[in-house]
Parts: structure tokens; sequence; C-alpha cells
């Protein structure tokens, strides 16, 4: 599928939920949590426990040192590392024209060593040089899919993309289009099996929103997009978990006009 597909398919889907044929995409659980923190930078949301009881928490980020995976983008590495010690980095390298590739480096020893990156994106044509948000990465804990969102200034138009590689990093697939928009946005991403999930904030939003786009076909078609936050206040820093069907989203929160913020978190299961 092409890019052209995967944008009538998007705006298809979207169309088919303003009609109200589609129901939202998460029964969401009654209550949600509140904290006066916030999640380190890069850290991972996870599920933890099993069935209804699982409660959502955070993993600090394993990040190599920039030196040993050739020149990047500063603060925009980001890995994942999965049970067996195969990590994964992913992050922007800075291109002479001041566009940059997103690419993607394996390690087969939890970290400790560094194979050759490979371009998992390299369509960017903007001039923003290093002046972008990390992407987001993920390792699928069921079938070792490796996948990757991030906004991303397109021939077509700026907005957040998702790819993935089914071989282990070597061939990452033609990107997707979550959702078009001009505002720079910062996306998360996690996979059980056929079933992916985004979270990110709107780009097209006045104030910063966090959406929650779902596929349940890998990826290769997202066919649902649900706003998590109320509206009420300023959205930002989505992380987002999913084990099975059950479902987490964070988020830091803030006043409109300025304030004390909070972190947020939201369960639910996918429908």
């Amino acid at each position: 599928m092409n890019r052209s597909q995967a944008l009538a398919s998007t705006l298809l889907g979207c169309s088919l939920v303003v009609m109200g044929c589609v129901p939202e995409a998460v029964q969401w659980d009654a209550a949600e949590s509140r904290v006066r923190a916030v999640a380190a930078p890069q850290s991972r949301l996870v599920l933890i426990g099993s069935g209804p009881a699982m409660v959502a928490g955070w993993v600090p980020p394993l990040v190599p040192s920039e030196g040993e995976v050739g020149a990047a983008c500063r603060g925009t590495m980001v890995t994942a590392l999965s049970p067996s010690d195969t990590a994964y980095a992913a992050w922007w390298a800075p291109q002479p024209d001041s566009s940059a590739r997103l690419v993607v480096s394996r390690s087969v020893t939890g970290g400790l060593s560094w194979e050759r990156p490979v371009v998992a994106d390299s369509l960017d044509r903007s001039h923003a040089g290093c002046r972008r948000d990390p992407p987001a990465i993920t390792i699928d804990a069921i079938n070792g899919y490796v996948a990757v969102v991030y906004f991303l200034q397109a021939r077509e138009g700026p907005g957040i993309f998702y790819t993935h590689s089914m071989d282990r990093g070597k061939l990452f697939h033609e990107p997707v289009p979550i959702v078009y928009g001009e505002r720079r946005s910062y996306a998360s991403v996690a996979s059980s099996g056929d079933t992916v999930v985004v979270a990110y904030t709107d780009p097209n939003a006045s104030e910063p929103q966090v959406w929650l786009a779902t596929s349940q076909t890998t990826g290769h078609i997202f066919e649902q997009r649900t706003a998590v936050s109320s509206g009420t206040a300023v959205a930002s820093l989505p992380l987002v978990a999913v084990h099975g069907r059950r479902v987490a989203v964070s988020w830091f929160e803030t006043p409109r006009g300025g304030g004390t913020g909070v972190t947020v978190v939201r369960t639910g299961v996918l429908r």
C-alpha cells in the first residue's frame, strides 16, 4: 500500500466514525489516576500484572552513547529492549541539506554493542536540521516486529507516520500516515501481535491534546482514532502501552494559562 492509498483509508475511517458507523475504539475504565510527577524523558509505559488488575508503570530508557552508532541529532535517540537482550535504537541522522533520515540500529548484546544503522525513512523534505522531537520505538513481545512512529515533513505534507520491520530491523515497510498536520507533534507506540496502538498529540489542535490511533492489522492500516484527553487542559508527552486487549495511555497535563501539572493515566479495553 502506498501513502496515497493509506491516506484514502484514513479519511474513509474518519468519515465512518463521524457518521457513527464505528464504535469508540476503547472502553475506558471508570477511574483514571493522577500523580504530581512526570515520566523521565524517553521512558516507556508498561502494563504490569494480569487481567483487569493490570496497572501502568514506567520503565527508564536504555540509551547507547551517540558515539557508538554514528551521527545523531542530540536528544533524539530512543531505544527498546526485548526479554532476549535484543535491543533497537532509533534516531534522527542530520543531512547536509538540513533534512534528516530516520535510522535504526540493532544490538544483540543488550546494548553493549550496536550494528550498522539501517535507514527506516529517508523522505524528510524539511530544513529543520536537528530541531526535532525524538521518534518512538517498540519491539513486539509476540512476533518480534520493530515499530517506529515519528513526526515528518513528507512530500505530501507534514504529519505523524508509522513504519515497521518484520525481519529484525533489516528492512522497514513504506511509512503509513497516522494523521497530517502542521504542528510538530510527539508520539508513542506499542504493539501486541496484530494490535498496534499509537498515542500522539494532535498536530491540528490549537492547544496540545492526546489522541489514540489503533490498528488490528499490524499497522498496515490504522482503522480508528480516538480522543483520549478531555480537552479542558493542555495535554502533552503521551505514552502508550498494550497487553492483549488491555491498553494504557499516560500524558502530562497542565491547566490552561499555566499552573502545576500532573501525569494522567487512563486504562481500558480495546473493542
